[in-house]
């Protein structure tokens, strides 16, 4: 598999390393956007299809992340406006590492097993962040699917990393602190952790 860093995280970087299909979930849209945002920027070039009728992506932010990781590359987007469109949209997309945002975004559980059939078909990587609930909400197939599925979670004094599935270490809970997502936090004990 490819080497490049994913999220810019050593240990999910390291988890997920293998993996082809990784899903992304937080019920708090800001620390969402934030990572999403950061790796988009740190696996640039990437292809990303944003799934809303507003917002999603904001080039300022990405730039800012690749500025702070020293990485450059494009990011080609298209938007899926309506839940019929998530699916076709995927397809349309060249089979290289894609980033798909809020693929359940519209609730529409007829869509789901399209959408998942979508992104299964595809031979490339595929990271999706998912604004929801995973553990009650979205695509069951979907969850089946994902090699590894992480939910994230903020703390007091930054988030966490949940590792719900993975096929490489039972569930473990990798916390971070507040400036750990700007790239400004110390490693410390972590790098032991894995």
């Amino acid at each position: 598999m490819d080497e490049r860093p994913i999220t810019g995280f050593q240990e999910l970087d390291r988890i997920t390393r293998d993996d082809e299909f990784v899903e992304f979930y937080s019920s708090d849209w800001e620390l969402l956007r934030l990572f999403y945002h950061r790796v988009i920027a740190i696996s640039s070039p990437i292809l990303v299809v944003i799934v809303s009728e507003r917002g999603g992506l904001d080039p300022v932010l990405v730039r800012r992340f690749q500025r702070i990781f020293n990485v450059s590359g494009d990011v080609k987007l298209r938007r899926a406006f309506k839940a019929e469109d998530v699916e076709p949209t995927i397809r349309a997309m060249e089979d290289r590492e894609l980033v798909v945002v809020d693929p359940y975004h519209h609730r529409n559980r007829r869509e789901y097993t399209r959408i998942v059939g979508a992104l299964r078909e595809r031979r490339s990587r595929r990271f999706l962040f998912s604004y929801m609930d995973r553990e009650r909400e979205g695509s069951v197939f979907g969850l089946h699917s994902a090699h590894s599925v992480i939910r994230l979670e903020r703390s007091r004094t930054g988030f966490r990393a949940i590792v719900l599935k993975s096929v490489t270490v039972d569930n473990v809970e990798i916390p971070y602190g507040l400036w750990d997502i700007y790239g400004r936090g110390e490693e410390g004990l972590m790098k032991w952790l894995l």
